[in-house]
C-alpha cells in the first residue's frame, strides 16, 4: 500500500478566504459611505442618509464594522488552525493532528496511532463555521477519539485505513 499524506481541503480554506474578503469589502464600503455622508452633512448638499442623524449612523456603522471585523478575525483564525491539520499514513500507522472543534480557539492535538489500536474509522460532519460543515475523518481507539477535519482525499484515507485494519 502506498503512503498517504493529506492536509485540509483547499475548498474549505477557500470558503474561509471568501468570508474574510467579503467582510473586509463590506467594512471598506461602510467606512467610505460614512466618510461621504459626514462630508456631505457638513456642506450645503446635506447628508446622503437623512433618516437619522449622521452621528447615529456613524455609531450604528461602527457597531457593524466591529461585528464584521470579528468575522474577519474568526475566519483567519479558523483557517490558521485548519492549516495545521494533516493526516499521514505509513507502514507503522496513522499520524496527524486532531481538531474536533475548529471554531473554538483550542489548538489541535498531534497524535500517532498504530493500525492495531484503531477500533473504527468513519466520516463525520464537523462544523467549520456557524453555517458550514465539512466531512471529517474520525478515528477511534479504546482510549481516544481523533477527529481530523476537512481533509482532502478523505474517502481514500478512510479506505486505506480500513483495509490496513482488517489485515491485522
Amino acid at each position: 500500500m502506498p503512503n498517504l499524506r493529506a492536509k485540509a481541503d483547499r475548498q474549505i480554506t477557500s470558503l474561509l478566504d471568501f468570508m474574510f474578503w467579503s467582510d473586509l469589502i463590506v467594512i471598506l464600503a461602510i467606512v467610505g459611505l460614512n466618510i461621504v455622508n459626514i462630508l456631505r452633512a457638513g456642506s450645503t448638499q446635506g447628508a446622503m442618509i437623512t433618516a437619522a442623524e449622521p452621528e447615529l449612523v456613524l455609531i450604528v456603522s461602527f457597531a457593524l464594522v466591529l461585528y464584521l471585523g470579528y468575522g474577519c478575525f474568526n475566519a483567519l483564525s479558523i483557517k490558521h488552525r485548519l492549516g495545521l491539520v494533516y493526516l499521514s499514513l505509513d507502514e507503522m500507522g496513522v499520524s496527524g493532528v486532531s481538531l474536533p472543534n475548529p471554531m473554538s480557539g483550542i489548538a489541535g492535538e498531534a497524535f500517532t496511532v498504530s493500525f492495531e489500536k484503531i477500533v473504527s474509522v468513519s466520516i463525520e460532519e464537523v462544523a467549520i463555521t456557524k453555517k458550514h460543515v465539512a466531512p471529517s475523518l474520525k478515528l477511534e481507539t479504546d482510549e481516544q477519539v481523533y477527529i481530523v477535519p476537512a481533509l482532502e482525499r478523505l474517502k481514500e484515507a478512510v479506505q486505506q485505513i480500513a483495509e490496513r485494519m482488517t489485515t491485522k
